[in-house]
């Protein structure tokens, strides 16, 4: 606000917060609840509720947090200043030069409704002093407090010193404040570099240090040289427990060349360097496609040999390092993977006597989109995710392990932070990238310090995940990722089908087809279509990433292929139609060997069976080191049976480096791998969780209609001459009656006090045509509708004037 309003101007200065905004505007109530959306949820019935929550200390917290850092310290010079500080006073903390800057800083905080009143009266709002803590700028506790808590022990070689009598607190503690105040130049003056580095340290903030048996004076040979000994000695510095030692206020302020300490009003310029944008998209492009990559081989992987869920919730280390073996990815990526893919809806575990983690249902339906929507569905899960994958593997407060998608790794703060880093991303010029993560980083401690001061670590982090996700290339924010970070206002849903469009533009075209080598590898020049992907995937091995993938074909990827079903014959028309260069006579030859060996041996359910035409093969069976566990016996000689499931039959005789097939009961093979196991799909906020204000315009408008109704409805029932109240609760008095069937005769317009099943008492309007059966009806005069009120609830009614 940058004038008082006229309303207040004259009816003189506002006594409350309530007062103070009874005198806004419409727009600039709106402005409040956008600003601070947890104000309007749910809506407040009347200004004095709104008043109310804007002074709740989470509230408080929630929109400090959204401070930069400047604004910040001057709400802290506000507290410093004391009751009633005037705008003058705060101005005098600061550089004169800066003096437009702060008036704009106690603007913005009377917009935000964390300071109050006119120029000549401000008011830091509520429980703001205790939000900021008890050093707020920086400052320690007055010399008159902090002396007055020290006992009398401690303080009397003070006193001493001073030359003052022993006397009682708080006496001889403002004493001795007041005649240190005096010497402080003295004082200053004779301290040694040592001891003037000490406090040159602490009057920047914070005014608190270590020092060992700082009340009792007692001295070691580890701290004998310590210069805070002598300036405890001489007042300097108070000793507040037997450990600690506090700055006064009045000494910091004589020892800071401003007042309110290094504050700038301007953020930290961030170096840029010029990339272009084609060249950043295609930076991030690159982790796109990699990302999609990885997920749909760690979900596969997942499907195939589930892992268990910890007692304690999450995925075991064991686990995570296997799966991180099996995509051939760091642990740290592959944690990042599968909470993003667990927030997605592509994963969660089952509910039985021993749940395990599956892909859901959702994932069939994803792999058949195309790259583009499957990369945005995961970046809205990262954008919204209220975990941080880089806590994995760290150690809790308890010194134990957190465990991907366990609870210990949720943060509620982390969606605003993300998008907060990425909001600063944004605002660079398309083409533009930041010379380092650092420069963001110090930008970031200035635009929301109090986020910053303790998710530094975490912020990082997320730079280094949204790099690896491809939301950057080259540290920039990409031109999709753009495209989905400025189209939140717009919806959800048109900022991912514009981010899908962006995508679709940026990415290469999809090749369907690859280059088959004479060493039996696959070049494929260019991002493989989702099909080429999944069967490439089946029959070969990635062996390197980047501009042309290279995939190697060997028997024991063959065999894979026709473990899922596949034939020989399917096998030589893939390689035959998808290869640009002629299929090599080796591979010809490795595909009808391999399809010869494969299914030789069959198993079915004995428990399971092993036979086999070739009596020598099932001998070397038997004869295998380390297959002893299956417990197999020779039946017949073409026959084998195990007390081992299928499944571990399988899984042992293919490590062995023999290739069994599964059969049915006429015979016939059966694929493992048709009927992939998933679970059902579960309920999961997106993008719209990330969003730091879900509230639409109209829907503020609309609360603000509702504040200007309830103020209205207060004065008439303020000034309305019939008013009668309700005298024993719950039982419905004969003036309320009375009242009630006037009304109804005369066809007045009433307020009635109601209390709803929660207990809660507001005040409705009416139009009321009858009275009886324990109800009143009658209709709404804002939309006409007909509301009935059981007289037991009602407390008063008053007659409103026309």
């Amino acid at each position: 606000m940058t004038a008082q309003p006229q309303a207040l101007a004259r009816s003189g200065a506002p006594q409350s917060l309530t007062d103070w905004l009874r005198g806004w505007s419409d727009a600039q109530l709106v402005t409040l609840l956008r600003r601070r959306p947890d104000l309007a949820l749910p809506a407040p019935v009347d200004l004095s509720t709104l008043a109310s929550r804007a002074s709740v200390r989470t509230s408080i917290s929630r929109a400090l947090d959204g401070l930069d850092a400047f604004t910040l310290r001057t709400l802290e010079v506000l507290v410093c200043a004391g009751p009633d500080a005037s705008l003058s006073t705060v101005r005098a903390w600061f550089e004169p030069a800066l003096g437009a800057d702060v008036a704009a800083a106690v603007d913005r905080l009377r917009e935000w409704a964390l300071a109050w009143g006119p120029a000549e009266r401000l008011h830091p709002v509520g429980t703001v002093r205790e939000v900021l803590g008890p050093y707020p700028a920086g400052l320690g506790r007055r010399a008159a407090d902090l002396y007055a808590s020290v006992n009398d022990i401690a303080l009397a070689p003070l006193l001493r010193r001073l030359g003052l009598p022993p006397a009682t607190q708080p006496r001889s503690g403002s004493s001795a404040a007041a005649t240190i105040e005096d010497q402080l130049d003295q004082l200053l003056a004779d301290c040694s570099p040592a001891e003037r580095s000490v406090l040159d340290r602490l009057a920047a903030g914070p005014p608190i240090g270590a020092l060992r048996n700082a009340l009792t004076g007692r001295q070691s040979s580890v701290d004998a040289d310590n210069p805070a000994r002598g300036l405890v000695e001489r007042g300097l510095l108070v000793p507040i427990d037997n450990h600690t030692v506090e700055l006064p206020r009045e000494i910091g302020l004589a020892l800071r060349s401003q007042p309110a300490g290094a504050a700038t009003p301007r953020p930290p310029e961030i170096e840029v360097l010029e990339r272009g944008a084609p060249v950043i998209d295609g930076g991030g492009c690159t982790q796109v496609l990699e990302t999609v990559r990885l997920v749909e081989l760690l979900l596969n992987e997942i499907a195939a040999d589930p892992p268990g869920l910890l007692r304690a919730g999450g995925l075991g280390v064991r686990e995570l390092r296997r799966l991180s073996r099996a995509v051939d990815a760091g642990e740290p990526v592959t944690a990042l993977l599968t909470e993003v893919a667990f927030e997605a809806g592509l994963l969660s575990s089952t509910t039985t006597a021993d749940p395990v983690y599956l892909p859901t249902t959702e994932f069939d339906g994803w792999l058949r989109q195309g790259t583009a929507e499957r990369w945005v569905r995961l970046a809205t899960a990262w954008l919204s995710m209220t975990r941080l994958p880089s806590l994995v593997g760290a150690r809790d407060d308890r010194d134990k392990t957190i465990a991907a998608l366990s609870a210990d790794a949720e943060r509620h703060s982390a969606p605003a932070l993300r998008l907060q880093l990425l909001g600063l991303l944004a605002e660079l010029a398309p083409g533009l990238a930041p010379a380092s993560d650092e420069q963001v980083l110090a930008r970031l401690s200035w635009q929301a310090p109090r986020r910053a001061s303790v998710n530094r670590k975490s912020a990082a982090s997320m730079l280094g995940e949204a790099a690896t996700l491809g939301m950057t290339g080259y540290g920039a924010i990409t031109g999709y990722t753009r495209a989905l970070f400025d189209g939140a206002g717009t919806g959800a849903a048109q900022a991912e089908a514009n981010a899908v469009h962006a995508l679709t533009a940026a990415l290469p075209e999809a090749v369907e087809e690859f280059l088959l080598q004479p060493d039996l590898t696959a070049v494929v020049p260019g991002p493989p279509g989702p099909e080429l992907q999944r069967e490439l995937n089946l029959v070969a091995d990635l062996e390197s990433t980047g501009g042309a993938a290279v995939y190697r074909i060997s028997p024991v990827s063959l065999r894979r292929a026709l473990d899922a079903g596949r034939t020989g014959s399917d096998l030589q028309q893939f390689f035959t139609s998808r290869s640009r260069t002629p299929v090599p006579q080796a591979l010809h030859y490795l595909i009808n060997d391999v399809a010869t060996q494969h299914g030789r041996l069959r198993t079915g359910t004995a428990t399971s069976y092993l036979r086999c035409d070739d009596e020598a093969l099932l001998s070397r069976v038997l004869a295998e080191p380390g297959l002893e566990s299956l417990g197999l016996v020779r039946i017949a000689p073409t026959v084998l049976i195990s007390p081992a499931a299928i499944s571990s039959v399988l899984d042992r005789l293919r490590r062995a480096g023999f290739a069994p097939a599964a059969e049915s009961a006429d015979g016939a093979m059966l694929s493992f791998a048709a009927d992939a196991p998933r679970v059902p799909a579960r309920q999961h906020s997106r993008i719209s969780r990330a969003r730091g204000n879900s509230i639409s315009e109209s829907q503020l408008v609309e609360v603000v209609t509702r504040l200007r109704a309830s103020e209205r409805l207060a004065v008439a029932i303020t000034n309305s001459t019939s008013r009668v109240s309700q005298q024993v609760p719950g039982v419905t008095s004969a003036s309320i009656l009375e009242l009630l069937r006037t009304a109804v005769r005369e066809e007045l317009l009433i307020a009635i006090g109601y209390v709803d099943d929660t207990g809660t008492l507001s005040q409705r309007t009416m139009l009321p045509i009858s009275v009886g059966g324990g109800m009143v009806r009658g209709y709404d005069p804002s939309d006409s509708r007909l509301r009935s009120y059981p007289l037991q609830r009602i407390t008063t009614v008053s007659v409103l004037a026309d």
